[in-house]
């Protein structure tokens, strides 16, 4: 069991509202993402996550030929016979990759992947979370003054007042910071 995993992607949920399903599709993207960049394909790569303990594999299909002439889609049938000897010439073959030989490149933009979709979930339900409200009174705190519009912070958003969504003789006021000296 993967605890490590299966404990960040239960914080992601609770804290950020990002379902555990999202960001386990984000790893395995990052996965194969991570196999496309070190070995120049993902045509063949499968990734099998349990998403109950978070465990993962990932393995590189390829074929049992007798001669190889792509490395990266072929075996040999003795390299093959190494792996599980039942294996025969036109049967594929599972390798298992280890992702600790991915590189520091490949690693980078697997990272970078699920960072990217982790700031997407939050915008979106930031996004969903404010859409609901659209035509309601919400309440909120001026924060400056943008030409005629007024900055507001909403808590988790931040919205434009625009001149013509106030109401006239209405006054804004900043809130001021408190100063203890």
């Amino acid at each position: 069991m993967n605890t490590e995993l299966l404990e960040a992607l239960n914080i992601l949920e609770q804290e950020k509202n990002i379902s555990k399903d999202t960001m386990m599709d984000a790893i395995e993207n990052s996965l194969i993402s991570a196999c496309k960049n070190h070995f120049g394909t993902a045509e063949n790569i499968k990734v099998i996550m349990d998403r109950e303990t978070c465990d993962y594999a990932v393995y590189a299909e390829k074929e049992v030929v007798e001669e190889v002439f792509d490395p990266a889609l072929e075996i040999s049938l003795e390299d093959a016979e190494q792996i599980d000897s039942a294996l025969q010439i036109g049967d594929i073959a599972q390798i298992p990759i280890e992702s600790k030989s991915f590189g520091r490149i490949a690693t980078q933009n697997a990272k970078n992947l699920i960072l990217q979709k982790i700031r997407e979930e939050e915008r979106k339900v930031v996004y969903d979370q404010y859409f609901e409200k659209e035509k309601d009174i919400v309440t909120g705190i001026v924060q400056r003054y943008v030409g005629r519009n007024i900055s507001i912070n909403l808590g988790r958003a931040d919205a434009m007042l625009t001149e013509n969504e106030q109401v006239k003789g209405e006054v804004f006021k900043r809130l001021k910071e408190l100063n203890y000296t």
